[in-house]
């Protein structure tokens, strides 16, 4: 009986016991909140955007911008179109040959006056008098539009548009046919020249104008590049064939339309073009354009360079990402007639040129730019 009573005690001597336990347990831990997903990062494109608007709008704070470019008047009008889409950013425009840039630029940085922003021009000037004297600023950096710096949109890739030896500083953005002489048909049939080779035939001395070759501009390119497949002898021949020389585009293409000089050396397409438009001059066509030394390729006047310690870096690269985006460049191409080196705007009929057509304008080429350039001051007296 003893030992039953205390089997039934035990329960009640642990109850105070467990209830002690009980009271010195760790209360049970809260459960965890649950982790929020991380911020999905900002994507390429977004970045690219929000550094392009960043670009615009210190662009839009600086307010201006100065570019010096081709003085024809279709390809002024093409660059200002810029103006319709940055109404913000006032473009002061100067036309001119890259002759003329030369002349005005290089008195100003010897005042300590930095003026400009861009140059649009041929790519001659650039090479011998800014590329020397450190005038201008790597291109590249300063552009920021996934288009513009896509290989795919770029005949060769975008790198090879690269007129300079660095592959920084001269962009030709265009790269079209280039024809080397003109031939006013009413004059002269093609039955009695058809090659560029026959143009020291005696026949024709007295009746060709060019574009002066004892300067930097068409007229010495295209000398330099007959000189390169030619030779010195050739173009000692031909600079004495008594030929007109003038710096005046518009006088060279009257001349040549009005059938007075009916043979034309380094001719302004785009001065031509607009007379032809104008119902003059409807049968002047190039001198062989299918043959090697009959045509080239050319960027003329589709060449950007950034100018150094420009007053308005952020215009300045807003205006060179327009100008090599497809909208930019499909208003130099409607207004130049001639193909770009981007693949997406369609070139003009007749502008692609072929395999057999050469680069001579550009920096590793460049000496026989000098070479035309020394021969014709020997010669032309």
């Amino acid at each position: 009986m003893d030992r039953a009573r205390s089997v039934r005690r035990l329960p009640l001597l642990l109850a105070p016991l467990l209830a002690g336990l009980v009271a010195c347990a760790p209360a049970t831990a809260p459960a965890a909140p649950t982790p929020k997903p991380p911020a999905a990062p900002a994507t390429a494109a977004q970045g690219q955007q929000a550094e392009w608007d960043r670009l615009v709008a210190a662009a839009k704070a600086e307010g201006s911008l100065t570019v010096f470019g081709p003085a024809p008047d279709a390809l002024r009008n093409a660059l200002l179109t810029f103006s319709k889409q940055y109404p913000d950013i006032q473009l002061e425009y100067t036309g001119g040959f890259g002759r003329v840039f030369v002349s005005r630029i290089l008195p100003e940085r010897e005042a300590e006056q930095y003026l400009w922003d861009v140059q649009v021009g041929g790519s001659g000037t650039a090479i011998s008098e800014f590329l020397p004297r450190g005038v201008l600023d790597p291109l590249k950096s300063a552009l920021v539009l996934p288009e513009v710096l896509e290989d795919g949109n770029w005949r060769g890739g975008f790198d090879a548009g690269f007129q300079d030896m660095a592959g920084r500083f001269i962009y030709a953005f265009q790269g079209s046919l280039v024809p080397i002489v003109f031939v006013n048909r009413d004059v002269i049939p093609e039955s009695e020249l058809s090659q560029i080779e026959q143009l020291t035939d005696a026949r024709w001395k007295g009746k060709i104008v060019w574009d002066d070759p004892r300067t930097n501009g068409v007229g010495s390119t295209n000398g330099a590049h007959l000189l390169s497949l030619l030779g010195r002898d050739f173009m000692a021949r031909l600079l004495d064939q008594d030929v007109v020389i003038t710096t005046d585009q518009r006088q060279l293409a009257e001349r040549l339309v009005r059938g007075s000089l009916p043979i034309g050396i380094g001719v302004d397409l785009p001065v031509l073009l607009t007379m032809q438009k104008e119902g003059v001059g409807q049968n002047v066509k190039p001198l062989a354009p299918d043959s090697p030394t009959g045509a080239r390729v050319g960027s003329f006047w589709g060449n950007a360079t950034l100018i150094n310690r420009a007053p308005h870096q952020n215009a300045a690269r807003v205006f060179l990402n327009w100008l090599l985006s497809r909208e930019g460049q499909g208003q130099w191409v409607r207004a130049a007639e001639a193909a770009s080196r981007r693949l997406d705007v369609p070139a003009p009929e007749g502008t692609l040129p072929g395999p057999q057509h050469r680069v001579i304008d550009d920096e590793p080429n460049f000496h026989f730019q000098r070479e035309m350039t020394d021969l014709a001051k020997e010669l032309i007296k």
